[in-house]
């Protein structure tokens, strides 16, 4: 996506140290068997979740739409793998994975999209496998608001709702919370982080 090409270096500033996320990258390196293959779904610049993951053993491939963000995800975790495409074009035999994490990269996509996603994610997995996700907390399907400067549409959900769609793509809620996140320069955003788990 060309809007994040120009913006990979400043997304990066204002959103790779955000500790709801790592701490969350960090349960799901250790749910997982050691040395698991592992898919990131909109990775971005690689930093934290990517960076983690391998750090902790494990076989990451991250795949995202924006060149820029994968030329820092390249250049910052050599030992992953990262592929340039779109979520939404991904083929239905990808996988299998021990784990899935989509950290923000589903907000871009229409609701319809995102159960969409949801649900290819619960069969790319190995039964008992755990997806983490991390989503801005609102109310909206495809809303046109400004992202650090530039236009973009957004959707999401409250986090009752989120859980629902959690649910109905197959999965076992894990935990789910809506936290407080100040990007570097601001402004607070409400963020829901779930952890679930395909059955086995």
């Amino acid at each position: 996506m060309e809007v994040f090409d120009q913006l990979a270096e400043l997304y990066q500033g204002e959103h790779s140290h955000n500790p709801f996320q790592a701490a969350l990258t960090e349960r799901v390196a250790a749910l997982v068997p050691a040395a698991s293959t592992i898919l990131d779904l909109g990775c971005g610049t690689g930093v934290p979740t990517a960076q983690i993951l391998t750090a902790a053993g494990h076989k990451v491939l991250g795949v995202d739409v924006s060149e820029g963000m994968l030329r820092l995800a390249r250049e910052q975790v050599p030992e992953a793998e990262f592929r340039h495409a779109d979520l939404r074009d991904l083929p239905a035999d990808l996988g299998p994975f021990g784990a899935i994490t989509a950290f923000f990269s589903l907000l871009m996509l229409s609701r319809a999209e995102i159960e969409a996603t949801l649900e290819r994610a619960a069969s790319w997995l190995t039964p008992g496998g755990h997806l983490a996700l991390g989503m801005v907390e609102l109310d909206a399907d495809s809303l046109p608001v400004e992202f650090l400067g530039v236009p973009v549409k957004v959707s999401g959900y409250p986090q009752d709702a989120l859980a629902a769609r959690l649910t109905a793509a197959g999965f076992d809620i894990t935990t789910i919370e809506t936290v407080d996140f100040t990007p570097a320069a601001g402004p607070p955003e409400r963020q829901i982080f779930a952890l679930a788990q395909l059955p086995a």
